[in-house]
């Protein structure tokens, strides 16, 4: 099993947003202080929308290209997305 991050930049609300991509083969996810939108700072909220999928990726070896392999597979479909969880920094 694993899980697509979707993430978008600070206070922003609209899921299209949701730019950058995660990747997880268990149901936790940290983002690396280097991944956090540039410009967000204590107290802004970032928005996360998460898909589970039943294989892990097909490729990749850093989480960003795993997530991409998996959203670009084109016989892989994962679950419906997430409402957004948010996460105060």
């Amino acid at each position: 099993m694993a899980y697509l991050i979707h993430y978008g930049d600070a206070n922003t609300t609209d899921p299209h947003d949701a730019k950058y991509m995660g990747y997880s083969e268990t149901t936790k996810f940290t983002l690396a202080a280097s991944d956090i939108p540039v410009g967000a700072t204590t107290g802004d909220k970032i928005p996360f929308y998460i898909q589970a999928y039943n294989v892990v990726a097909p490729s990749g070896t850093t989480n960003v290209e795993k997530a991409a392999a998996l959203h670009d597979a084109p016989n892989i479909t994962g679950s419906a997305w997430s409402t957004v969880v948010e996460v105060i920094l």
